[in-house]
């Protein structure tokens, strides 16, 4: 698919979440440059396929030279030691619309915090709704495995990236949370609360309240379902 191949993109960086981000792009055609991108794991390897990797201090300065769109991620902290500063990405391209992404965003009093897949994915929430209702309140919340918060991170950075291209917004800087994107999983739980003043109640109200989308245990550990389309339910149905 070529809907983005005139869209010059530069990733800088390890980060999975960017690397998800820049994946989507280079699927619909997008010419992605990656600047330190991670190979280390399957998962790195497979999220650099259809992109180029620019390893020259000369192909380092043409990609970002010729970006519309440039995607990095680490925390401000140690963004601030970068060789690839907002300053610094300025002098390159002025132009280009640059989406960063954080584990709490580029200011707040969480900013430099360490972080991690699992304590994003406690932080934004998620974990406390995924397991479903249970009789036991002393059960601790679980989640699936998967680096959760660099796919939903990834996608909320792709689609914000693209609606500050698509609006012809020039020098434009987005800043990107994961612990935000992965809040929106549960915007359900925030409207009630804002709404009503009423949380989530972990406690099983009736039998079976709550076990559509949860994990359960398995004879080998736990199984995390969320049937919602009509083959998500035809494959639970065989699995059972």
């Amino acid at each position: 698919m070529a809907l983005l191949k005139k869209l010059e993109v530069v990733q800088i960086g390890p980060g999975l979440a960017a690397a998800v981000c820049t994946r989507l792009l280079a699927d619909l055609g997008a010419h992605v440059s990656c600047i330190d991108p991670d190979s280390s794991s399957p998962l790195a390897a497979w999220l650099n396929h259809a992109k180029s990797v620019a390893n020259t201090a000369q192909a380092v300065r043409a990609a970002l030279g010729s970006a519309r769109l440039i995607v990095r991620e680490e925390s401000p902290e140690l963004r601030a030691s970068s060789s690839y500063t907002l300053t610094v990405l300025r002098r390159s391209n002025p132009d280009a619309v640059v989406v960063t992404i954080s584990p709490y965003g580029e200011s707040g009093p969480q900013a430099n915090d360490p972080a991690t897949d699992l304590t994003l994915f406690y932080a934004s929430g998620v974990a406390r709704l995924l397991t479903g209702q249970v009789d036991d309140l002393s059960e601790p919340p679980l989640r699936p495995v998967g680096e959760q918060s660099a796919f939903i991170g990834g996608l909320a950075a792709a689609c914000a990236g693209m609606h500050a291209v698509l609006s012809d917004r020039p020098g434009a800087c987005v800043d990107v949370s994961l612990q935000e994107a992965l809040a929106t999983l549960t915007m359900s739980e925030l409207s009630r609360a804002g709404q009503s003043g009423k949380s989530w109640e972990r406690k099983r109200l009736t039998d079976g309240n709550g076990a559509t989308v949860t994990i359960l245990p398995a004879n080998d550990g736990y199984t995390a379902i969320s049937p919602r389309e009509d083959k998500q339910w035809a494959a639970w149905l065989a699995a059972m």
